[in-house]
């Protein structure tokens, strides 16, 4: 207070009072002096109370800052969890491709191989077909020099029209099979596949009911133990039906009865 009252003092010049007024100069300045120190006084006091409010600020200001860091390393962690999560998930729906491809691939080569396997086969047995259909119709040039009296003959013969009638069953062509089979069957009549060829390939191929029932009685007959004892009831069965079915069928002639013999 007394410097600012000495700067003030020090500013007025003394030539500036008059000798008749220096009491009222004197006054007149100790005012202002006054007025000043006492306006001083207040800007001290108001300086302390803005310097008090400062901190204030930046304690909320820092405080924040510090919830936005916050905020933005959970969001941080959120998305890395869901980045790794959908890595996961890539991963495991790769390994499932992987894996899905690998077993078409498997797949792709069995049928390959399966397919090439009956390429194989389907080649030798046409060739077995071939060779056998040669020495069969060897045989069958030679049935007529047959000797009636030779049973060995007879039985090769015989087996001869019986693998003939195999291939031309193979082949489609049911008749020819059939005429084959029933040359079989006059040269041996107690073979029992014979007879069960001839029946099944009547019956079910040329939809002969009377040949298929009067064979498979036979097939019963020359081997009542056969495994498919069952199988050939039952196909008797339904050729017996269709039979029956038909207004004149030899069974409404015959009371169901049948000669074996051919």
């Amino acid at each position: 207070m007394g410097k600012l009252c000495k700067e003030f003092l020090s500013g007025v010049k003394p030539a500036a009072l008059k000798p008749l007024g220096v009491c009222v100069a004197l006054v007149f300045v100790f005012a202002l002096t006054e007025n000043a120190c006492v306006h001083a006084q207040d800007s001290d006091v108001q300086a302390p109370e803005q310097a008090m409010g400062a901190p204030d600020e930046s304690q909320a200001e820092r405080a924040e800052f510090v919830k936005e860091i916050r905020r933005v390393e959970n969001l941080n962690k959120k998305y890395t969890q869901e980045i790794e999560d959908i890595r996961s998930l890539l991963a495991d729906k790769d390994a499932d491709y992987q894996k899905r491809m690998q077993d078409l691939e498997d797949k792709l080569a069995a049928q390959q191989d399966e397919s090439s396997k009956k390429e194989v086969a389907q080649e030798q047995s046409q060739q077995t077909t071939q060779e056998l259909e040669s020495k069969t119709n060897e045989m069958l040039a030679k049935g007529g020099d047959m000797d009636p009296q030779d049973q060995k003959f007879r039985e090769e013969l015989a087996k001869a029209h019986y693998n003939m009638g195999n291939i031309y069953f193979q082949r489609g062509e049911y008749q020819r099979a059939v005429v084959e089979y029933y040359q079989a069957v006059d040269l041996t009549p107690n073979d029992p596949d014979t007879h069960y060829n001839l029946a099944f390939v009547s019956g079910e191929y040329l939809g002969d009911q009377e040949t298929a029932l009067k064979h498979y009685q036979w097939y019963l007959y020359l081997k009542p133990d056969a495994p498919d004892i069952s199988a050939v009831k039952e196909k008797i069965i339904e050729a017996k039906f269709s039979l029956r079915s038909k207004v004149d069928s030899p069974l409404d002639k015959s009371d169901g009865n049948f000669n074996l013999t051919r």
